[in-house]
Formats: C-alpha cells, sequence, structure tokens
C-alpha cells in the first residue's frame, strides 16, 4: 500500500490528506514535460473517477454525513456512526437510540442502519471490497500502521491464531468475545436463531447455530457460554438459557 493511484504500472497520482477520511486528494506524479493545462486537466479525471469510486463503494457511509433530518437523536447516531467508519457498539449509543421514537426509526432500513443486539452497523459496508476501501482511507487519515483485513467469507476467527488488535477488528466488523472474534452481522443472525429457537426461556444447540458460525462445535459452545449462556443442568447438555447478570 503505497497510497498512489496507476497507470500502466507507473505511478500517475499519490493521495493526500482531505477534509475527512472519505474524501481524499490527489497530486499529480509529472516531470516537467507535462503542460500544466494536461497536469491540471489529468487531475481534474483523477480526482472525479476517484471520488465516484469511493461513492459507489460506500454510499452508505457517506450518506451519513449529508443527512437532513429535523430529528436531533438520528441525526446524534448518524454521525457518530460516521466517526466510528460504519460500526458501533450498541451500548456505546444506547441512550441516543432510546430517544428515537419507533416512527423515525423506520427510516433506518433506508439509511442502511440496522440496529442489532450487540451493534448499529451498516451491513452494506461489511462488503469484502467496501471494508477494503473504507479501512484503507481511514488508515491512511489517522496514519495509522497498516493491518491484516480478515479473509473474504470468514465469520469467525481464533484469537491463538491470528493475534489481531480488537480495535482494528471492529472496523472490519468482528467482534471480540474473549479469544473469538465473530463477523456482526453473523453475530446478529445467532442471536435471532436462539430466540427462534428458544422455548421459556431455553434453547437447543443445533447444527444450522453452529454452520453459521463455520466454526467446530467446541469452539461454539465455548463462545456460547463467553456470551452468558448457561447451561441447564436438569437438561441434556445441549440446552441453555441466558444468564442475567
Amino acid at each position: 500500500k503505497d497510497y498512489k493511484i496507476y497507470w500502466k504500472k507507473n505511478p500517475v497520482a499519490k493521495i493526500k490528506k482531505g477534509k475527512n477520511y472519505l474524501s481524499p486528494e490527489l497530486e499529480v506524479i509529472s516531470d516537467d514535460a507535462l503542460e500544466p493545462s494536461s497536469k491540471e486537466g489529468l487531475l481534474n479525471f483523477l480526482s472525479t473517477w476517484l471520488d465516484g469510486y469511493i461513492t459507489e463503494q460506500l454510499y452508505d457511509l457517506i450518506n451519513l454525513v449529508k443527512l437532513k433530518n429535523n430529528n436531533q437523536y438520528l441525526r446524534a447516531l448518524a454521525y457518530r456512526l460516521y466517526e466510528n467508519n460504519g460500526i458501533l457498539k450498541r451500548n456505546s449509543v444506547d441512550d441516543i437510540v432510546s430517544k428515537i421514537d419507533k416512527d423515525v426509526r423506520r427510516q433506518f432500513r433506508k439509511l442502511g442502519i440496522k440496529i442489532g443486539r450487540y451493534h448499529i452497523y451498516l451491513p452494506k459496508m461489511l462488503k469484502p471490497k467496501a471494508v477494503e476501501l473504507r479501512i484503507l482511507l481511514w488508515e491512511f487519515y489517522n496514519e495509522l500502521k497498516h493491518n491484516q483485513i480478515p479473509r473474504s467469507g470468514l465469520n469467525f476467527l481464533n484469537d491463538n491464531e491470528y493475534k489481531f488488535n480488537k480495535k482494528f477488528l471492529l472496523l472490519c466488523g468482528f467482534e471480540k468475545f474473549n479469544n473469538y472474534f465473530i463477523r456482526v452481522d453473523i453475530l446478529e443472525k445467532l442471536f435471532i436463531k436462539i430466540i427462534e429457537n428458544s422455548k421459556n426461556g431455553k434453547f437447543k444447540i443445533n447444527s444450522d447455530m453452529m454452520n453459521l458460525l463455520g466454526c467446530s462445535k467446541e469452539n461454539f459452545f465455548s463462545l456460547i457460554k463467553i456470551m452468558d449462556y448457561k447451561k441447564d443442568k436438569n437438561e441434556e447438555n445441549l440446552f441453555f438459557y441466558y444468564k442475567k447478570r
């Protein structure tokens, strides 16, 4: 990653800091042989292309800062999402969410915002191309060292194998539970499956739940315990109930 734009394997421009992490600027790389008018034309062309590409890939994220709404709490939530690259822990903004009434919450889907059990996020921004681009822009703007983005298609990571930074992984869309990382949209689907299969506060772990995460049975049972689901001593080992703190 050298933050340059190439044409036929030759660098033609380099990225510079803009007004925010989603609006980088460009500087043309050229020698004295290039006329000023040609240089300006190339800069305009490349800038238009880059702006268009970022808008296409990260529309839901960019749309957050363009939001015009009379509800101050919805605007506050949108701005917090933008500030955190499209993903927030639910408990960090519960005070804001609780003040947004049901009528306003209907706009969430239109804005691409998902209010989950554990997180508030932009589902489309978890797609591989979107993750790669927004992380690249975020690292450049904040002058951070390059980090390895988890391989596309992985929903479950064991930290004993990867040694990831949890703040960086959250930007990529993964939540940490002790030694495990779970992709936040998959975590939400798991929570829904548990609710759908619950009766009298209990549920039975099934293959669909484990297949959703793509982890071993041993890791899945360990994860469930970390998530505060407790075995029911009076039932088979596959039954759990939610342990209230």
